[in-house]
């Protein structure tokens, strides 16, 4: 894998268990990152939202964290804490391991951001078209929690690449779930529970993948000065992503018996949990489902025609018109800013983009 953008890693956020630990900077929590997605067909005004797994900001046995907090970056080199009830985060309805959190913050412009646009998740289809499959290299961005920053987030890459398509569920007792997943080798620890991993083969021309774009992959020839040739060898050169692949939710252990000096086991049952370096991935498309859920749907549309309203509006006419800042209205009636992307993404490079020709 070589360089990478440094604005990957600012789609993460931190997620921790109360406001207290969250200005301590403690080494408990999980991880997050941001998606957006425009409010209508006007794709500068976005609606922004947290993604991470449900058994973070819902999970019985941790009956000590109901009010999960989350964590952001600001530009001044401090961060901003989001308190949130578990009722605010919306959960994939047949049980999958996601929950979303619609994200409002009063000075987009303070914060250092990015995200993951929804309309560049893996789908089905997509993984068909651009032939995603074993091997092709991924990036995680979350919480490494021996090393995460605590007075500011600093979250971590891991790198690796997809070991198996999501042909068989991983059943977890503990959730009592069989979760759809892919098999990632990256090497996942706790505290990126909820992270993002992300597809990005710089160099897919070279891999040993089929098919692409839906056709037989046969080398173009070189230099024929066709148009359509040439544009084929740029679809064959350009990488695959970046796509978001999924989220992190889980990695797979081992039981290793526990051996004495002459390596013989130890009488009993003992044993030692082997971390296998392979991490569960949930599909994009289940996060999907939730963003493009009635509710959430429902308030984009509802912010859009009240964006419309305000600016459709007229009163007195001037002979100079100002342009009205976009404004949404929370749920208690308060007025705050509607996010552009250059407001949201500042002066970074986005952490996913479209994959198109020059």
């Amino acid at each position: 894998m070589p360089r990478i953008a440094d604005s990957f890693s600012n789609v993460a956020v931190y997620i921790y268990d109360s406001l207290e630990d969250a200005r301590l900077g403690q080494r408990f929590g999980a991880s997050g990152f941001i998606v957006t997605t425009p409010l209508d067909e006007d794709a500068d005004l976005l609606a922004a939202y947290i993604v991470t797994n449900k058994h973070v900001v819902k999970n019985p046995s941790r009956s000590y964290s109901k009010t999960p907090v989350i964590r952001l970056n600001r530009k001044d080199g401090t961060t901003e804490c989001i308190p949130t009830t578990e009722d605010q985060w919306k959960c994939h309805k047949y049980g999958d391991d996601v929950a979303v959190f619609e994200l409002r913050v009063g000075d987009w412009d303070a914060l250092r951001l990015a995200s993951v646009e929804l309309r560049h998740f893996v789908t089905p289809e997509l993984i068909v078209d651009e032939d995603i499959g074993i091997g092709d290299d991924t990036v995680m961005v979350g919480r490494f929690v021996n090393h995460e920053g605590k007075q500011q987030n600093a979250p971590a890459v891991r790198f690796g690449s997809i070991a198996m398509m999501n042909i068989e569920p991983i059943h977890c007792e503990r959730l009592g779930i069989d979760q759809e997943s892919f098999l990632v080798e990256t090497r996942s620890l706790p505290g990126y529970s909820g992270s993002a991993v992300l597809i990005y083969s710089p160099c897919a021309t070279n891999d040993m993948s089929e098919r692409r774009f839906g056709k037989n992959k046969e080398a173009p020839n070189l230099g024929s000065g066709d148009p359509d040739t040439e544009f084929k060898i740029k679809q064959y050169v350009s990488p695959k992503g970046p796509y978001l692949l999924g989220i992190d939710w889980c990695h797979i252990h081992r039981q290793s018996f526990v051996l004495n000096a002459q390596g013989k086991k130890i009488d009993g049952e003992y044993y030692v949990e082997e971390n296998t370096g392979m991490a569960g991935v949930i599909p994009a498309w289940k996060i999907a489902d939730v963003i493009n859920c009635e509710e959430f749907m429902a308030a984009r549309k509802q912010e859009a025609a009240e964006h419309r309203a305000r600016h459709t509006s007229s009163g007195v006419s001037l002979d100079v018109a100002e342009r009205p800042e976009p404004m949404q209205i929370t749920p208690k009636g308060a007025e705050i800013p509607v996010p552009t992307k250059e407001q949201f993404l500042g002066d970074l490079t986005k952490a996913s983009r479209r994959v198109k020709p020059d």
